[in-house]
């Protein structure tokens, strides 16, 4: 072999010795490490908990940090950042105020296991803390609403809600006491739909100026308000009537006063409403002319801005003239093949209504009283209502409401 290979091998093989003798003189002195931490952040148990419902809190003490030097497995010390050492001190059992001095425990992530970690150096044993009585105050929230809406929208400034509307202060008294007020701003600008949301708030103090507190608790963080912005809207009031013989549309004139009205509700209820319909008037059951207050019932989601709770409604009838008859012709439709109507009712006075030349030629022949019982099974004496036909004339018909008494009896 070469000098130059000889000379070559000769180092390799002194590296590997010297690798080899490094492993074992680490492993002899038991793989371990140490690291110095600064300024290692304490974490007070129970200080947000249980001192304030025990009416205490932790006044000074709570900024403390310590110094310390820890050692351990190398695997594991190495991995270690600043942020992973952290030191604990338990305030749990404190039940009234004073000084305190206490132990601290250290702080390790889930991963270490502490029993892993010596603590070789520390700049403080224990942690001097001041508990004091924890001071409360309520104080009232108000909502701060700015900007315009354009019509037809309107902010409903009535109907703001604030959750909660009382905040509480917990902390020094000096601290808290200058707080007079908690405010929350709500821009309303070119708003289409009411505004629900989460607000951070500023302080005030007695004056309306905005303060900047320290080391106080707040029970809520934010505020949670609701504005109202609703939709205008004029919507036509409307009646449905009823039509039959005797009845028709085009021999009434109507009208309602006031025919519309405005309201205000949410643009979702509003979009695609144009009236408000009062319900319906059968016609047959108006002897003449009538005059009635109607009630206007508001849509669901809308609130009245006219002011008008009735609208009256006039009816008059034109063409027709009415006329009494005696009838006599009583008929029964929808009885099972087991069962018979015998009437009681055998006479009846109605009132027609038609066109003049149509009434002076109907006669008692051409009325029929119909019954209909298709919706009755049992026997026994009955009074069902009872429908009033004109034979041969189609724009003649019964006035008013009839009905008939009589028996049902099983064959």
């Amino acid at each position: 072999m070469s000098e130059k290979a000889n000379k070559i091998l000769y180092v390799v093989l002194s590296l590997l010795l010297a690798i080899i003798f490094w492993l074992y003189v680490d492993s002899a002195n038991g793989n371990t490490m140490r690291q110095s931490f600064t300024n290692v952040p304490i974490d007070f148990i129970g200080a947000e908990d249980t001192l304030p419902s025990r009416g205490l809190m932790l006044a000074s003490g709570g900024d403390a940090t310590l110094d310390l030097t820890i050692s351990g497995p190398r695997s594991v010390i190495s991995n270690l950042r600043p942020g992973d050492i952290r030191a604990q001190v338990n305030l749990t059992s404190i039940n009234a105020t004073g000084p305190y001095s206490l132990n601290w425990t250290l702080s390790t992530p889930d991963n270490v296991n502490n029993s892993d970690i010596t603590i070789e150096k520390y700049s403080r044993q224990t942690v001097t803390v001041q508990v004091t009585p924890l001071y409360s105050k309520d104080i009232p929230v108000s909502a701060d609403v700015i900007g315009t809406v354009e019509e037809p929208y309107v902010y409903m400034a009535d109907r703001v809600v604030k959750e909660p509307a009382v905040l509480t202060l917990s902390g020094l008294q000096d601290n808290v006491d200058p707080v007079a007020s908690a405010r929350v701003v709500v821009d309303i600008t070119d708003a289409t739909d009411t505004i629900s949301q989460a607000y951070s708030y500023e302080l005030l103090d007695a004056d309306g100026n905005v303060l900047e507190v320290q080391d106080v608790r707040f029970s809520d963080q934010k505020i949670n308000v609701t504005v109202p912005i609703y939709m205008m809207k004029t919507l036509d009031l409307n009646v449905d009537f009823k039509e039959s013989p005797g009845s028709r549309l085009a021999n009434v004139d109507w009208k309602l006063e006031p025919n519309t009205i405005t309201v205000v509700g949410e643009a979702l209820s509003l979009a695609n409403l144009e009236e408000i319909n009062l319900g319906e008037v059968d016609l047959s059951t108006l002897y003449a002319d009538e005059d009635k207050e109607l009630e206007i019932k508001m849509p669901a989601g809308c609130e009245n801005s006219s002011g008008y709770k009735t609208t009256h409604l006039s009816i008059r009838f034109h063409g027709l003239t009415t006329r009494s008859f005696t009838a006599t012709r009583i008929e029964s439709v929808g009885t099972s093949e087991s069962q018979r109507f015998d009437p009681i009712t055998t006479v009846m006075d109605v009132v027609l209504r038609g066109p003049a030349e149509d009434l002076e030629q109907v006669t008692e022949e051409d009325i029929r009283i119909v019954v209909d019982l298709r919706e009755i099974s049992s026997d026994g004496t009955i009074q069902p209502p009872a429908t009033v036909l004109v034979d041969g004339y189609s724009e003649v018909g019964a006035v008013g409401t009839y009905t008939v008494t009589g028996k049902i009896i099983s064959r």
